[in-house]
């Protein structure tokens, strides 16, 4: 997605007092700010939470099974794609090698926790990496990167409607659209390496999944696939969707272009961390401290906590945090939609007005 031009072009002092920020990390080596104990892993412990996370969302499959009245079906569902999440959370730590300094047990580990999910772990793995590698680069972020107007405008129908709606009622299609892009397609990765492994993942998760869900349909049916297996699906995609969402995008946090983005400035500045209640820090694994996670992906989720506040005592007023809210997502949906070409950050949908020259061929 490279420019023309260069983005933004009318920075304000908002925009300007990130850069700022970011200039002042400049040649600064983040991770030393934190303690070489927090790298260390307890597969014990990473195992644990694995066994919780698989614990609910088995349980509220069952649930689904035996529930006396269907009014139980949507606590049901919900808690059954908070285990998923729970268990995309376990894998995120096999993927970044924080859940033991065993690679053959990362690699298990993290199969097994994506089955829910029907994602080859090599192909989430790597799509990943390219995210924490480039996250809110305008040009080369995988993870819910704004259009500006004019790429938006050149979208086909159907495209714009995906956009619009991964962006506003169906975001919890977001991360569906980013699996059905790359989970099977091994071509989407750059390097021969890279598409070797998303084979190997492949030839493991398809026949698993295609051999239960084969079972499933036989066993109680079309109406059963749907509610056993579909909806809970769906249900853990909307907590996957929401909350990468809601980690990277904030009408104060711009999208940067190759020529303003570094390194330092992804991995400190361009993170907004959410205090849950303490049960779901628990079961969502300490997905929310993530700023600490970004800096240093090798801490296991249960040292994050305290690397957050060794980030926080070395970089005052650096790290963003927020109380978790339902108002929060709402006002992403509502105002936060494409890339505004001339402050950097945040516009949405009622203020895409594509000047002239930008339909220009």
């Amino acid at each position: 997605m490279t420019s023309r031009r260069s983005l933004p072009t009318r920075p304000g002092a908002a925009f300007q007092e990130f850069m700022d920020k970011s200039r002042r990390l400049e040649g600064q080596r983040l991770t030393e700010a934190i303690p070489r104990e927090y790298f260390t892993p307890r597969p014990a412990r990473g195992l644990l939470g694995f066994a919780v996370s698989w614990a609910l969302y088995a349980g509220s499959v069952l649930g689904l099974v035996f529930a006396p009245r269907w009014l139980l079906y949507p606590p049901l569902l919900l808690t059954a794609g908070l285990g998923g999440w729970g268990l995309h959370c376990i894998a995120h730590d096999c993927g970044h090698g924080s859940f033991s300094r065993s690679r053959r047990l990362n690699v298990a580990v993290g199969h097994l926790a994506l089955l829910p999910l029907l994602y080859p772990f090599h192909s989430w793995r790597h799509v990943h990496n390219m995210h924490h590698s480039h996250t809110n680069n305008l040009e080369l972020d995988t993870d819910w990167r704004p259009l500006p107007p004019a790429l938006y405008e050149r979208l086909s129908p159907w495209g714009r409607a995906v956009y619009v709606g991964t962006r506003t009622w169906a975001f919890w299609g977001g991360t569906i659209r980013y699996w059905a892009v790359s989970g099977y397609r091994p071509g989407f990765f750059p390097k021969r390496s890279m598409r070797r492994e998303v084979w190997r993942s492949i030839a493991f998760t398809g026949p698993v999944c295609l051999a239960y869900l084969v079972w499933l349909t036989a066993v109680t049916g079309p109406g059963g696939l749907l509610l056993y297996f579909v909806l809970p699906w769906v249900a853990i995609h909307l907590w996957f969707s929401a909350t990468t969402l809601m980690h990277h995008s904030a009408s104060d946090l711009p999208y940067l272009t190759s020529e303003h983005w570094t390194r330092n400035a992804g991995r400190l500045l361009l993170t907004t961390d959410y205090t849950y209640p303490r049960a779901l820090s628990f079961l969502t694994h300490n997905i929310a401290t993530h700023t600490a996670h970004h800096v240093a992906p090798a801490i296991p989720f249960y040292h994050l906590p305290q690397a957050q506040q060794a980030l926080k005592r070395a970089y005052p007023g650096m790290v963003r945090e927020q109380r978790l809210s339902p108002r929060g997502l709402w006002t992403i949906l509502r105002s936060l939609h494409l890339y505004d070409e001339q402050a950097g950050f945040y516009q949405d949908f009622a203020h895409n007005k594509v000047p002239a020259e930008d339909n220009r061929d």
